[in-house]
């Protein structure tokens, strides 16, 4: 089952890492066209700056996935270094891949409802009168989808490296 899991999560970290190269030669595009527009033309777009805002938080949800995968999220490391034990401090991660298994729970719980009442309610971007706001809002929801499966992965992986006990 492990197995299954590490091989799926390689299939969205491979398609995520291609989703953020897409997505950051978007964003510095856009970046750079307004910059073009503004300074050179001396017609601003009014729609460049939202969207690469709107990129830019699409790479830094689905970026935080393959963080979190890698080990390389920001941490606080105060306790955990207080630990001597290797079994205790392998409970501290646990636990604390626990409470963000929840956190994401609750993201995607609630999240989901209030994107598609935002696709209902058509409430549109205010300098895109064709991107509905709703889409935007389910990048949350989706990025902590792969999130969940990345932290179950790492999850099952701190377990499976605990030490067994003699005779057990």
């Amino acid at each position: 089952m492990y197995k299954i899991l590490k091989s799926f999560n390689n299939g969205i970290a491979k398609a995520l890492n291609w989703l953020m190269i897409a997505l950051m030669s978007l964003m510095s595009l856009f970046i750079i066209m307004q910059v073009f527009y503004r300074y050179i033309l001396r017609q601003p777009l009014s729609w460049s700056e939202e969207l690469a805002r709107y990129l830019f938080s699409a790479i830094t949800l689905f970026g935080a996935v393959l963080l979190y995968r890698d080990n390389k999220h920001i941490s606080m490391t105060l306790l955990k270094d207080l630990i001597k034990n290797k079994t205790a401090k392998t409970a501290v991660d646990v636990f604390a891949a626990l409470l963000v298994l929840f956190f994401l729970g609750v993201v995607i719980h609630y999240g989901f409802p209030m994107s598609s009442m935002m696709l209902k309610l058509n409430s549109f971007s205010p300098s895109m009168v064709w991107l509905k706001m709703g889409y935007v809002y389910m990048l949350l929801p989706i990025s902590a989808i792969f999130s969940a499966v990345a932290v179950i992965e790492v999850l099952i992986s701190m377990i499976l490296k605990l030490p067994q006990k003699e005779g057990a």
